[in-house]
């Protein structure tokens, strides 16, 4: 069906009498917002709480700042370490603390060395032996630069005797107090650095740039792990801090090692100061613990590059924003029409944009988008963004569904629902019973009635008629304009459908009947019925751009005009001889299981060359008058002369049968066989 309508110009509205933008937008596009909107919080909150899902955030970024981050171009060469190793420590009689004369005689030669600064990331918070401790603090208060010792307080476990000391050291030594306490996040792991520990102290890296007089422009944030050159070679000159002890090494090979650097001093011991760290996410590192000496070097190396990194997760609003976005693609995935396979192509397609996306930026040194939480999120939204969609095509098939019930036969719907094929061009040939039915005098009542009550009349007419032919497995093919055509057998394969077609118009004559004396006062006329059964084409009929699925062929006709011939015979429903036949046989040969007929005679109907039998349905009438109306037939039917009689008898007991008083007509005319002229 389709509606035309012209468009008239809209005038201007208040703004408040406007309505709002949700509600100019489609159902789904609402939908999705809304859905976007709630994974996106939830996301971001999921992400942000100290859960398994922040830490597998966490990890994932370490992949991309560690494994996708480009080479380092050289080895640092303004940073050295010299570690405290194994073979360092099997030099002295005792391992811990660190021998003080040995400490002092590297701080010596770093000093004759030429190096810039020292950093010594060993707490002197114990006495040894006080010529060796006076030793050391002499080589420090002698160095020529920033000589930085780590620091700790009773936040990092000491007690007050050795937080005393260890400040008395460090006044003795005139030297300056770094930090060495490290952040770790929730599952242990070492990412982040602070330039402060608190007030004025300062962290061992920042404490060492801060002696030499340049100021730390960096802001706390991630560590920027400085990775190995392309060539293989680490981040750092490391060096074994016993190797200076050789006698054969002269002066100046150390100047060239150290001279004008930042040397750091500290142990890497397998069971002392190690860390985890992001760099345990580069499969190709051995040891997943670093020495923390090492990491002050990836620090110190940051701040003296002024490098931060460039991170976007969802505790930023830029990476919310990025979560949002992805979790509204994926409820517009959720949401869109078309088959399944094809919405989780696109899924994956975008899921695996973002990584190659991500794992680009990373090797450019960032921004490091998220991982997880956009991934996540695009997910989420897509499920809910599904199980939404199956909801509202859920509702919409069931409207269309109804709507389309008011304008066609439920059957037919359930059958396109089922099968789109059907809805085609094309039909097949088989056995289908029709009922055809028409109002008596239904133009001039339909003159007379004021056009409202007309509608409304028979609009309930035909609600009681259409629920009786459904009762029984009918199809309402079409109504023209007071009658109803009806099909069974069609569009489904009905084994009964000639049974339930004559047990239709039994059902129908009696709710008309009903409603004509219900609304006598209105004018409405008896209903005439006719049914047959025979072969007929059935399917969908008309032009390729529409068409109508209806019933055509001879067998159609003759219903329609079994229904008409009822005015002749003074009749209100007509039954074919083998519509008759067709549902005895359904019906088992139980006459008792087909409403009450009786033979109305061989109708000569217009176009048909053969007589067509004929029955009346006869419910409710007196059963003497069946009887004897069966055996006047019969004589009529042999040709035998006392039919006449017979008949005359009948209708001298029931005028009012109109049957009865036809043929009573017919033989007084001279017409003695049971072939009905219709003139």
């Amino acid at each position: 069906m389709t509606i035309a309508h012209d468009e008239a110009p809209q005038q201007s509205l208040p703004p408040s009498a406007r309505p709002g933008l949700l509600s100019r937008l489609p159902l789904r596009a609402v939908m999705g917002l809304a859905l976007a909107f709630v994974v996106t919080v939830s996301v971001v909150a999921g992400f942000r709480a100290p859960t398994g899902l922040r830490d597998l955030e966490a990890g994932l970024n370490d992949t991309l700042r560690v494994i996708f981050s480009p080479y380092s171009t050289q080895q640092d060469p303004r940073i050295s370490i010299l570690a405290i190793t194994e073979d360092t420590l099997a030099r002295f009689p005792y391992r811990s603390p660190v021998d003080r004369d040995f400490l002092a005689d590297l701080v010596e030669k770093l000093h004759g060395a030429g190096a810039k600064a020292v950093g010594l990331d060993i707490l002197i918070d114990q006495a040894t032996e006080p010529g060796k401790d006076d030793r050391l603090a002499r080589a420090l208060h002698a160095f020529d630069g920033p000589a930085v010792v780590a620091w700790a307080d009773a936040r990092a476990g000491l007690r007050p005797a050795q937080d005393a000391f260890l400040n008395d050291f460090i006044a003795r030594a005139g030297a300056i107090a770094g930090s060495a306490t490290l952040i770790y996040d929730d599952d242990g792991v070492v990412r982040r650095f602070s330039v402060s520990s608190g007030g004025d102290a300062h962290t061992l890296p920042s404490a060492l740039i801060e002696g030499t007089g340049d100021a730390v422009t960096i802001q706390d944030g991630l560590i920027d792990w400085r990775r190995e050159a392309a060539d293989g070679a680490a981040a750092f000159q490391i060096l074994p801090s016993h190797a200076l002890m050789n006698p054969a090494l002269p002066a100046a090979l150390f100047r060239g090692w150290f001279g004008g650097r930042y040397v750091l001093i500290g142990a890497d011991l397998e069971q002392t100061d190690r860390h985890e760290t992001s760099l345990a996410a580069d499969p190709t590192i051995a040891n997943r613990t670093q020495p923390g000496v090492l990491i002050h070097a990836h620090v110190l190396s940051q701040m003296l590059d002024t490098r931060s990194v460039r991170d976007w997760p969802v505790d930023d609003l830029r990476g919310a924003g990025l979560v949002a976005a992805l979790t509204l693609i994926g409820a517009a995935l959720g949401l869109r029409g078309g088959s399944l396979a094809l919405k989780a192509a696109l899924l994956a397609g975008t899921g695996a944009v973002w990584l190659g996306l991500a794992a680009g930026l990373a090797d450019m040194h960032g921004p490091y988008l998220p991982i997880a939480p956009p991934l996540l999120g695009l997910g989420i939204a897509f499920g809910f963004g599904g199980v939404a969609e199956a909801f509202l095509a859920a509702r919409e098939k069931a409207f269309i569904r109804q709507a389309f019930s008011h304008y066609l036969e439920p059957a037919m719907v359930d059958r396109l629902a089922r099968d789109r094929n059907s809805l085609r061009l094309g039909g097949e040939r088989r056995e289908l019973s029709f009922l055809f039915t028409d109002i008596a005098g239904f133009t001039e009542m339909s003159e007379q009635l004021p056009p409202e009550e007309l509608t409304g009349l028979l609009n309930d007419y035909f609600d009681g008629m259409s629920d009786v032919i459904a009762a029984h497995h009918g199809m309402i093919d079409k109504f023209i304009g007071d009658a109803v055509v009806a099909l069974f057998g069609a569009p489904t394969v009905d084994a009964n459908h000639a049974l339930n077609a004559v047990r239709a118009a039994a059902a129908m004559d009696a709710f008309a009947e009903d409603f004509r004396r219900g609304h006598r006062g209105q004018g409405i006329g008896i209903t005439r019925i006719g049914v047959h059964t025979g072969m007929a084409s059935v399917g969908n009929f008309g032009g390729r751009k529409r068409f109508d699925y209806t019933a055509m062929g001879d067998a159609m006709n003759t219903a329609a005009r079994l229904e008409s011939v009822n005015k002749t015979l003074g009749t209100r429903v007509t039954v074919s001889g083998a519509a008759r036949a067709a549902a005895m046989a359904q019906a088992g040969g139980k006459v008792s299981a087909l409403p009450t007929l009786r033979p109305a005679g061989r109708l000569a109907l217009k176009g048909k060359a053969a007589a067509t039998e004929a029955w009346n349905l006869c419910d409710g009438l007196d059963r003497d008058l069946q009887d004897d109306y069966a055996a006047a037939f019969a004589l009529m039917a042999a040709g035998d002369p006392g039919a006449a009689q017979a008949f005359a008898d009948l209708a001298a007991r029931f005028p009012g049968d109109p049957l009865t008083a036809l043929h009573l007509r017919r033989l007084q005319a001279g017409q003695t066989s049971d072939q009905v002229g219709l003139g």
